[in-house]
């Protein structure tokens, strides 16, 4: 009954599109992603529609299309998914999942974390994309899986791996604000070996006085496959940048500046043991040097993170997958103002998958965590995804996850504009979602999901004086907290060259002490695209609406609506222009407080492919 009245609400628009012939499947899936295999919602490779919990992926090729420079725009259209920008191109870019803080969101990169324990978050204006196969975003608690940082969800950028046709790519592109973006990207395969390595180099002069940035990016992938599943593969990273850190309006600061470096090394090994099992090993280790200079004086910080983990996994034909794993992490902060710190974890985590004939696949996690400063915790998850019919699923799940304090929210100093408190109790959250997944024969998907988090000691930063009168100092304060919300995604092909994407978050966030909104959460989130294909050009059209959000002067941030357009033409096999326009009306509007964003932005640029 279900699938009939969806049937009859998207009636007017099947009518109009063509019918799914046999020839055109691929390209249906394609565009919905319906058979992508992923690993993030389970740690196994599974297909999407069969992963537990709410999972959306971002891959290379909607990337390449976009023009998007780094991973937090490349996912800002994802319902449930809010990218924090405070400026243009550069400057710092955080992502909340579900309302829960960018520290409660996991970044991992090939599986490893990268999340700093100096800061929680990570800035997302520093993760390229010249060397990505794919994002997963896995929405909702997932301690269980990954442990600390994973409450409001994760999200796994996972660099290329295998080369099987040699590619040169090259481009340039130049932009408002005296914005030069250049990019080169190289894949070969030497006797077995693969190489990709991709180089970039972002530079803005900014909408704004003092804020300016240049940044320069390194990725380098090598991979080798002894045999089949026995696969090993390294990456190796560097990021360098600097830029002008202008402050809010309120309390500009012209002169204060930051340079940042970061250098990383992963490697991955797989190791078949038997036809139903195999092991595989991670090793990551990155150091980050944060110089940030102020009138005042400098603020330097060096910050080293180890990170080890070994999973084995057996498949019983597909019935029963069964995985176990142990892990460990080891961080080191050196700073001048707030001194050294460290702090080390050690995990043992389980898994089982039971697919009973594909109809009813259950999931049950579980992990503990043994942490130097805040002892042990324990988390376990349980989901079901149920297919009812032919294109009809339900999905649900329930599991707590936990969040650890950071070494600023635990020993900010004053000279750094933030007072931190030693006695904060890490964050523990109990969280439960149901979603209905519906695929209209192979031209619509639906999906649609309730979730619900309850947040015992969420940490939330807040202004010592929210009027910033006598103090623009902030601290930060155990509360209890709640979100809930409906997250829904329509996607329909109308015709061969016509595709539309259709997103809504519907967020409640509560200080259940105060009763009040979360800090800059927007209660309703809106995101439409339409796209055109013709003769290997693409038009795109994207409009995107936000709420009204508590700042945190108390004062409520207006809404706003933004308009853009990306054209993307095929002039020969290897040269393709891309034009995108953002912001196209000129909105005045700001994500976080005084902090203003761009009007209109322009960029054009060619790619060389070879």
């Amino acid at each position: 009954m279900l699938k009939k009245i969806v049937w009859l609400l998207l009636f007017p628009v099947l009518f109009f599109s063509e019918e799914g012939a046999p020839e055109k499947m691929k390209a249906e899936k394609d565009f919905f992603q319906l058979d992508e295999v992923v690993v993030t919602g389970s740690r196994v490779e599974k297909m999407l529609r069969e992963s537990p919990g709410s999972l959306a992926v971002v891959r290379e090729d909607k990337v390449k299309s976009g023009g998007d420079k780094n991973a937090g725009l490349a996912i800002s259209e994802i319902p449930g998914v809010d990218s924090g920008k405070v400026g243009t191109l550069g400057q710092v870019q955080s992502v909340m999942i579900r309302g829960m803080g960018s520290e409660g969101t996991l970044v991992l990169v090939n599986g490893a974390r990268v999340n700093s324990a100096y800061q929680g978050a990570v800035d997302f204006s520093s993760l390229a994309l010249d060397n990505i196969e794919r994002i997963e975003v896995l929405k909702g608690p997932a301690s269980a899986l990954y442990g600390a940082d994973a409450v409001g969800g994760v999200i796994n950028i996972i660099t290329k791996d295998k080369v099987t046709v040699p590619s040169l790519d090259l481009a340039a592109f130049y932009g408002t604000f005296n914005t030069r973006d250049l990019r080169l990207s190289y894949s070969g395969n030497f006797s077995g070996l693969s190489l990709n390595l991709a180089a970039s180099q972002l530079a803005t002069d900014g909408q704004r006085i003092n804020s300016d940035a240049l940044s320069n990016n390194l990725n380098i992938t090598l991979g080798y496959d002894f045999e089949k599943n026995h696969t090993l593969k390294a990456l190796i990273s560097g990021y360098k940048s600097q830029s002008g850190a202008p402050g809010s309006t309120l309390w500009p600061s012209p002169l204060d500046r930051q340079q940042l470096e970061k250098a990383g090394f992963g490697l991955d090994y797989r190791l078949p043991l038997s036809e139903d099992s195999d092991l595989k090993v991670k090793l990551n280790g990155n150091k980050n040097i944060l110089n940030f200079q102020q009138s005042t004086g400098e603020t330097l910080s060096e910050e080293r993170n180890f990170f080890s983990e070994a999973t084995y996994t057996y498949d019983f034909g597909g019935i029963n997958i069964i995985t176990v794993g142990v892990s460990g992490n080891y961080t080191v902060l050196e700073q001048n103002l707030m001194g050294s710190h460290n702090a080390n974890s050690k995990s043992f985590f389980a898994q089982d998958i039971f697919d009973l004939l594909g109809s009813w696949i259950f999931t049950a996690s579980a992990r503990y965590d043994s942490h130097s400063v805040y002892g042990d915790t324990f988390n376990p998850m349980f989901a079901l995804v149920y297919n009812i019919d032919d294109g009809v699923q339900i999905k649900t799940s329930y599991g707590t996850s936990f969040r650890s304090p950071t070494f600023s929210d635990l020993y900010a100093t004053a000279a750094m504009y933030g007072v931190g408190k030693p006695d904060l109790l890490p964050e523990k959250s109990t969280s439960w979602e149901v979603g209905l997944n519906l695929e209209i024969g192979t031209v619509s998907v639906l999906r649609t999901t309730y979730f619900n988090n309850r947040i015992k000691d969420f940490i939330e930063w807040q202004p010592v004086d929210p009027t910033y009168t006598t103090s623009v100092f902030w601290t930060p304060f155990n509360i209890e907290a709640e979100t809930y919300g409906i997250e829904t995604e329509l996607k329909i092909k109308i015709s061969e060259n016509i595709k539309c994407i259709a997103g809504h978050t519907w967020l409640v966030t509560k200080n259940l002490a105060t009763n009040q909104d979360l800090i800059y959460r927007p209660k309703n989130k809106v995101n439409l695209g339409v796209t055109y294909e013709l003769f290997d050009q693409e038009l795109g059209v994207d409009t995107e609406y936000y709420d009204t959000r508590l700042a945190g002067s108390g004062e409520m941030l207006p809404g706003f609506v933004t308009l853009n357009i990306k054209f993307n033409a095929r002039i020969t096999k290897q040269v393709e222009l891309i034009v995108s326009a953002k912001n196209i009306t000129e909105t005045l509007y700001e994500l976080r407080e005084n902090y203003p964003m761009p009007g209109r932005t322009l960029t054009a640029g060619l790619k060389l492919s070879f």
